[in-house]
């Protein structure tokens, strides 16, 4: 086979991939252009919505970056044939060329395969949290969650995991979800003023963040009420038996401490009917955009 006959089969193979591919996704296109939902109003976030569409566009870039792979094995392929006939040069230039992108595009494969699993560990984490939060709506208990703050140019956009209120103070919850390690030992975590000690460290890991996310809630609740709002700090480690000392303005418990911490909240009135209303309002309008949008 000569280097024009070579080029040319090359060609054809890697363009029978992209056409299927493109055939695939017109039929997707084509199947969803005339229709719309059937949903005529939007309904609340529910746990970890943004952990959830993350997951969708990294599934879709992996699809992407395995068909690349697939695409440089096939030059890798026809790189070794031109190698081992009479296309040395270009089998070489194949050779090289499809050695360099898969090198990347493994790379690039691990670190998305990465992301997903540290992302789908905190949708997990954020669904079962969720779960348990829920059940205080039959107590009265107004829950949100994945609160979304991304209307802001000046800020980093950024999601507070989910937002409760009654008739106390709100109460703004991050949860963090962590694998424990099996050479450690021990599942206990224990929360010394503002920093977590695990088996095989120490670290303020979602410490600074969780208090973070309850100041901006405060600020932003005091500047659209024009009343003065603190909202508590809560930090729920799934999984984890958490041991406390020291002090901190942060609360730190597990996903079973949930329904213990909110009893009882709701006996100390500290806000006026009123008042707790326009923040469940104000929630309710911001994480209400699931249905109809789409």
């Amino acid at each position: 086979m000569n280097s024009g006959s070579l080029l040319i089969a090359v060609g054809f193979a890697v363009s029978e991939l992209f056409l299927l591919l493109g055939l695939l996704r017109f039929r997707h296109w084509s199947a969803n252009r005339g229709n719309k939902l059937p949903l005529t109003k939007r309904y609340l976030r529910p746990p970890g919505e943004t952990l959830r569409l993350e997951l969708e566009k990294l599934d879709e870039s992996i699809s992407d970056t395995l068909l690349w792979i697939v695409v440089s094995s096939v030059v890798l392929g026809f790189g070794v044939y031109a190698l081992l006939t009479d296309s040395a040069i270009l089998g070489v230039i194949f050779i090289g060329l499809a050695l360099a992108a898969m090198i990347y595009l493994a790379l690039r494969f691990e670190k998305e395969a990465t992301l997903r699993r540290d992302h789908y560990l905190g949708f997990l984490g954020e669904r079962v949290v969720g779960e348990e939060l829920n059940q205080l709506m039959s107590n009265g208990w107004s829950v949100f969650h994945d609160v979304r703050f991304d209307d802001n140019p000046a800020a980093k956009p950024f999601n507070v995991d989910h937002v409760v209120c009654r008739t106390g103070w709100p109460f703004a919850i991050e949860t963090k979800t962590r694998h424990k390690r099996k050479e450690s030992g021990g599942h206990e975590v224990t929360l010394n003023g503002q920093t977590l000690e695990y088996p095989w460290g120490s670290e303020d890991w979602g410490v600074t963040q969780a208090q973070q996310r309850a100041h901006h809630l405060s600020q932003w609740l005091t500047k659209r009420l024009q009343t003065d709002i603190t909202v508590a700090p809560v930090l729920v480690l799934t999984g984890w038996y958490v041991h406390r000392t020291g002090k901190s303005d942060l609360t730190v418990i597990n996903e079973g401490e949930v329904p213990s911490l909110f009893h009882g909240e709701h006996k100390a009135g500290r806000l006026r009917p009123e008042t707790v209303a326009a923040i469940c309002a104000l929630f309710d309008e911001r994480c209400r955009n699931v249905g109809a949008y789409a």
